[in-house]
Order: C-alpha cells, then structure tokens, then sequence
C-alpha cells in the first residue's frame, strides 16, 4: 500500500486539489507544486494553512515536511487552504497579473468568511467590484 496522508488544498478561485502527501514532502514543495497549478511566479507572497484541532489556523512552516505539522487527526482528507500569507503596501508593487487576481481572491474570501471587517457602505462598493469583475462593466441596454 503506497504510505502517505490523503489531503486536500482548498484553491482561492474555489477549485480543489486532491493529493496524496508523502512522508518526505517539505511544505515549501508542496506550495510549489499548488502554484505550479495558477503558472504563479510571486509564490514569495503565498502559503497553505490548516486549521489544527483546537480550531485555530496554523502556517505550514516552509522547511519542515508537511507531516510533520500537528495536522488535525480527523477521519478523511486533511483539509488544507491556500491563501495570501504576506501582504504588501500596494498591489501595484505586484509584478503578474495572476498575483493580483488571486490577491483579490484571498481579499473577497475573507471579507465573505468575516476574518476582515468591512463597514456597509464599503461593502457595497467591495461588491461592485465583483460584480464587475464577474460581469464586466455596465451597458446601457439603450
């Protein structure tokens, strides 16, 4: 039987990657290998989390191998999330527009999770920008 931990990465644009991790992988491998799947040349900025048992959110550190995390101990796939780990000044400092685009990802899953409180009249506006994001920008139908 091939040894390893079912795991699966939770993508920001809402895909899923099914893996199976072995006892040697090093996180940093295994976020090359998930940026690998956006051609994502800034990884610099990025990093897996896992939420531990007690329920609280942990990094996977770089230099050590994934299994040696204190990953959570339930039955079925370890749930791991890809998100932005490193935020900067401006996203104008950012180099690829598929950087940017998954900064904006990781930005709209946070406000729609609550870990970033936003006042009403702001989120309004947060939506507009997804909407035309989604829809492109508005037409009169005249």
């Amino acid at each position: 039987m091939t040894e390893g931990r079912h795991c699966q990465v939770h993508l920001l644009d809402d895909r899923r990657l099914e893996l199976l991790v072995q006892p040697k992988l090093l996180a940093r491998e295994l976020l090359d290998l998930v940026a690998s799947h956006f051609n994502l040349k800034e990884k610099e900025y990025f990093g897996i989390t896992f939420i531990d048992d007690t329920g609280q959110q942990n990094w996977l550190q770089l230099d050590h191998r994934v299994l040696d995390h204190d990953l959570p101990k339930k039955p079925g796939p370890t749930i791991l999330h890809f998100a932005v780990r490193f935020y900067i000044e401006s996203i104008s400092f950012l180099k690829d527009k598929t950087t940017v685009e998954l900064f904006f990802l990781n930005a709209k899953a946070c406000v729609h999770k609550g870990q970033i409180e936003v006042e009403s009249e702001t989120i309004f506006k947060l939506a507009a920008f997804i909407l035309q994001e989604a829809k492109g920008d508005y037409t009169s139908d005249e």
